[in-house]
């Protein structure tokens, strides 16, 4: 009787265990909204790349402390990505600092379209406005400073000839 009931107690298990696996692999692999990382913008964009590469925004998640990764009230400006994303990444997120898709928006049918070579004028945001950087740059910033958009803009994709 005890064997058939561990017997038993053990296909219990192993189909729970088989049961549960799908469900665990897609919890570990949530969804990406649209966005792609710079990666993904550096093999037709490189100068541009190479460009943001140098600036604080490439290294901006490297100025949070651990406390200041947790929630998303800080790690929000630091990262890329949509708010469910960030939320979902945590303090390990896919996208560190802030990349090309913070700015211009999720890359994917950007990326899809080039690599089609059909691009449609719409898909990504070619010149961000002064409103998309103030979402960050504001006094909802512990460490706000002035933010002037038409003098800072030059120092995101200042290109070196």
């Amino acid at each position: 009787m005890y064997r058939k009931s561990l017997a038993i107690l053990g296909s219990a298990l192993a189909l729970l265990a088989f049961t549960l696996t799908p469900m665990r692999a897609a919890q570990s692999s949530p969804p990406s909204d649209g966005y792609v990382g710079a990666d993904a913008c550096k093999s037709c964009h490189g100068s541009h790349y190479d460009a943001w590469n140098s600036t604080k925004h490439q290294k901006a998640l490297g100025k949070l402390q651990a406390a200041e990764r947790e929630g998303d009230k800080c790690i929000r400006c630091h990262v890329t990505g949509s708010p469910d994303m960030i939320k979902a990444d945590g303090a390990k997120p896919r996208f560190p600092g802030v990349q090309c898709e913070s700015c211009h928006g999720a890359g994917a049918t950007h990326v899809d379209q080039a690599k089609a070579k059909s691009i449609v004028k719409g898909a990504i945001v070619k010149t961000p406005d002064g409103d998309v950087c103030a979402r960050c740059h504001s006094e909802a910033s512990p460490h706000y400073k002035p933010f002037f958009y038409d003098a800072m803009k030059g120092l995101v994709h200042t290109i070196k000839k």
